[in-house]
């Protein structure tokens, strides 16, 4: 004969591992949520007419050196631009948002080719040597894929 307190402390095992493996479940999915929502508000901010006419100013200078490119571009556009950059390659860095997707999705490298005698010019005046590293690290991840992608080598 089957004990029917045993049959309910078996019950409520089984609830309770149950229970902890939705948790589980909506934990991921709120996850993957949340990386989105951070993604999308980091697009939103892309998308606005102040950062693409700065980034337009960017795209468009010839200059090879920082008191150029401040002349060419606007010392704010500057910031805007690369605080942005700053701002996304930190999700990445702190995993709220996949490595990869950021780096197929925005052009760090490219931003950071343009504007790299800049930042090496406001390194040198504010005395911050690590100033904007972040985004150069995901530059430079960015180029080796890049360099993986042509090659058709995997990383």
């Amino acid at each position: 004969m089957v004990d029917t307190s045993l049959v309910l402390d078996t019950i409520v095992a089984v609830s309770i591992a149950a229970g902890a493996f939705f948790a589980i479940v909506e934990l991921r999915g709120l996850k993957k949520d949340r990386q989105l929502g951070l993604l999308m508000q980091v697009c939103m901010h892309v998308t606005t007419r102040e950062f693409e006419d700065a980034f337009k100013k960017i795209w468009r200078a010839d200059a090879r050196d920082a008191e150029g490119l401040e002349k060419q571009v606007g010392a704010n556009d500057l910031y805007m631009v690369s605080d942005f950059f700053l701002s996304a390659a930190h999700l990445g860095m702190e995993g709220l948002v996949d490595k990869r997707t950021l780096t197929r999705f925005f052009t760090f490298s490219y931003a950071w080719n343009k504007i790299e005698p800049w930042v090496i010019a406001e390194r040198a005046a504010t005395g911050l040597p690590k100033l904007y590293y972040q985004w150069e690290v995901f530059a430079r991840l960015q180029e080796e894929e890049g360099e993986h992608l042509a090659t058709g080598k995997s990383p």
